[in-house]
């Protein structure tokens, strides 16, 4: 009787430890990824440096296949870059700073206000944005501003 409340004892403290180490590799996995993971708030200061610095393929690569369509074809990474350039002016670009507010989220969609402090032409100004994300397998798509496609 004593050898099976032990037995018992130990499958239950067993039990316990496994259990105590699955929330804590759960917790930890959350935080890593809040720290050091793909988040909005880093995507949407990934897409407006790389936009400001021309590296338009970071936006192509970050703008759904859905808004890429045009009259039944992708567009081309080029022909992106292309209207990208055409809609920014050919202008230097140079941001200060990018503040990013969450504002709400519904469904997989995350809406943000995003602040740019930017120079352009040597005069500093400030746009204020509204941007619409959704998350891509580990990655996010902005599918609002809408891609400059035409």
């Amino acid at each position: 009787m004593r050898e099976r409340l032990m037995l018992w004892g130990a499958v239950a403290g067993g039990a316990v430890l496994i259990f105590v180490i699955g929330i804590g590799m759960y917790l930890g996995y959350g935080w890593y990824q809040e720290r050091y993971g793909p988040t909005a708030e880093r995507a949407l200061e990934r897409y407006f440096t790389a936009m400001a610095s021309g590296d338009y393929e970071v936006l192509y690569l970050m703008t759904p296949d859905a808004d890429l369509m045009v009259l039944g074809h992708k567009i081309s990474a080029e022909e992106f870059a292309r209207n990208v350039e055409e809609l920014l002016g050919g202008e230097d670009m140079e941001i200060k700073e990018i503040e990013v507010q969450r504002i709400a989220q519904h469904g997989e969609y995350h809406y943000f206000k995003v602040s740019l402090h930017y120079s352009l032409g040597g005069t500093g100004k400030v746009a204020h944005l509204l941007v619409e994300l959704r998350p891509a397998g580990d990655e996010w798509e902005v599918t609002y501003p809408f891609t400059p496609s035409l």
